[in-house]
C-alpha cells in the first residue's frame, strides 16, 4: 500500500496554531516601534524650531527702551539720563516685521494664529509653514531686574514629548 502525500487535518491546524501565536508575538513587538518611529523626526524638527526662533529673538534688543543705535547708555542707568527699563514685559508692537524688543515675542505662536496664538507662519517669514502640527509659547522673566531677561522657549507638537530651550539676554 502507497501512504498518502501530504498533511492531515490534525497537522495542519498545528501548524496554524503556531503561526498564530508566532504573529501576536511578531506584530506585538514590531507594532509599538512602527508607533514610535516618528518621534526622532518630531524632536529634531521641534529643536531645530526651537533653536531658528531663540536666534531671532536674541537678535533684537534688550528692552522697548534699549538705544537701538548703539549708544552707551543702556536703559535702566541713572548716568546721563538713560530711560528707565520697562517694568511690565509685553508686546509693544502690533507687526512681527516692527519687533526690536525680546518682550514682543511673549505669547503662543501656532501656524495661522489658531487657538487665540500668534502666526508662526509669519514668525518663520512662510506662507505656508512646514510646522503644521506645532505650537510655540515664548515666557520672557526678568532674571535680574534691568539686566538681565530669562526666555523659556516650550516647543510641542501633537501627542509628542515637549522640547524645552532657556537662554538670557543681558542689557549690554
Amino acid at each position: 500500500m502507497r501512504k498518502g502525500r501530504g498533511f492531515t487535518l490534525i497537522e495542519s491546524i498545528i501548524v496554524m496554531v503556531i503561526l498564530a501565536f508566532a504573529m501576536i508575538t511578531i506584530s506585538n513587538f514590531l507594532v509599538p516601534q512602527i508607533a514610535r518611529s516618528a518621534n526622532p523626526h518630531y524632536q529634531v524638527r521641534a529643536a531645530a524650531l526651537g533653536q531658528s526662533v531663540m536666534s531671532i529673538i536674541l537678535a533684537r534688543g534688550f528692552d522697548e527702551n534699549s538705544d537701538f543705535n548703539g549708544g552707551d547708555i543702556r536703559c535702566g542707568e541713572t548716568a546721563l539720563s538713560g530711560a528707565a527699563c520697562s517694568s511690565e514685559l509685553k508686546n509693544e508692537e502690533t507687526e512681527i516685521i516692527s519687533y526690536n524688543d525680546v518682550d514682543d515675542y511673549k505669547g503662543c505662536w501656532e501656524p495661522e494664529g489658531r487657538n487665540g496664538c500668534k502666526d508662526l507662519n509669519k514668525l518663520l517669514g512662510d506662507s505656508v509653514t512646514t510646522y503644521k502640527n506645532f505650537r510655540l509659547d515664548v515666557d520672557i522673566t526678568y532674571q535680574e531686574a534691568q539686566k538681565v531677561k530669562h526666555i523659556a522657549l516650550t516647543i510641542s507638537a501633537s501627542n509628542q514629548t515637549t522640547v524645552k530651550l532657556h537662554a538670557y539676554k543681558g542689557n549690554y
